[in-house]
C-alpha cells in the first residue's frame, strides 16, 4: 500500500491544545469537553500503559497507519512523535488538507477509582505503536467535566481482549457503552480540525 503526500504544514502544542478546547461533543456545538481541561503532551510514553476502549483493530486500517507513517516520514515526521499536528495533503484528499493529531487519552475514573489512562482517539496507532514495542506520543486530557466521561468503557482485559479482524461483521462488538444513544458524548474534533476523525486515506483500486 502507498500514500503520496504533496504538501505538510507543521502545528505546534500550543496550536494543538488552542484546538483541543474547542472541540465539541456531536451535534452538542456548545458543550466543550476540553475547554478547562488539563491538557498534557506525553512524550515517548509507553503504549503498554494505556487502556484501550476498544474491542478490535481492522487490519487494513493498520496498513494504511504502517503506509501513512513511511509516507510522512519522507516530509521528516515522525507520526508516533508528533509535538503538535501536522496538515497534509494527498492528490485524493480533501482540497483544504487532513489534520493529523496525536494519539488523544483522557484520565478516566472507573468508578471514583485511580485514574484509566483511556484511548479516545488513536487506537489504531496507538496498537501499532504497542506491536512495534516503540514509545509514542500522546495528548493526556484530565480533569473533563463528570458529565461528560468519555462514552465507553474500558476494556475489561486490556490490550488482550483486542483481537486483529479483517472485516466488521454486524454482530461484532466495537465498544461497550456508556449510555444510549452514545453520539451525545463523542468527541467530535472535525469541530476544531480538518477531517481529523475517522481518517481514511484513500488508495487507488488494485
Amino acid at each position: 500500500m502507498n500514500i503520496e503526500i504533496s504538501r505538510v504544514e507543521r502545528f505546534g502544542v500550543e496550536d494543538l491544545f488552542a484546538g483541543l478546547r474547542r472541540v465539541a461533543l456531536h451535534r452538542r456545538p456548545l458543550s466543550l469537553p476540553y475547554a478547562r481541561a488539563d491538557l498534557t503532551l506525553l512524550e515517548s510514553y509507553d503504549a503498554d500503559a494505556l487502556q484501550p476502549a476498544q474491542l478490535y483493530v481492522q487490519r487494513g486500517e493498520l496498513e494504511k497507519i504502517a503506509a501513512l507513517a513511511a509516507a510522512l516520514r519522507a516530509h521528516e515526521v515522525d507520526l508516533y512523535g508528533l509535538r503538535g499536528f501536522v496538515r497534509f495533503w494527498t492528490p485524493e484528499g480533501p482540497e483544504d488538507g487532513m489534520d493529523l493529531l496525536p494519539p488523544v487519552v483522557e484520565c478516566s475514573r472507573e468508578p471514583a477509582g485511580p485514574c484509566i489512562k483511556l484511548v479516545n482517539d488513536g487506537m489504531h496507532r496507538v496498537y501499532s505503536a504497542r506491536k512495534a514495542g516503540r514509545p509514542i506520543n500522546v495528548v493526556y486530557v484530565a480533569g473533563v467535566p463528570d458529565d461528560t466521561p468519555y462514552y465507553a468503557y474500558p476494556t475489561p482485559k486490556g490490550w488482550a481482549g483486542v483481537e486483529e479482524v479483517d472485516d466488521i461483521s454486524e454482530t461484532l462488538v466495537k465498544k461497550n457503552y456508556r449510555l444510549e444513544p452514545h453520539r451525545s458524548l463523542y468527541r467530535d474534533f472535525n469541530t476544531a480540525f480538518r477531517s481529523a476523525t475517522g481518517f481514511r486515506p484513500r488508495t487507488p483500486a488494485a
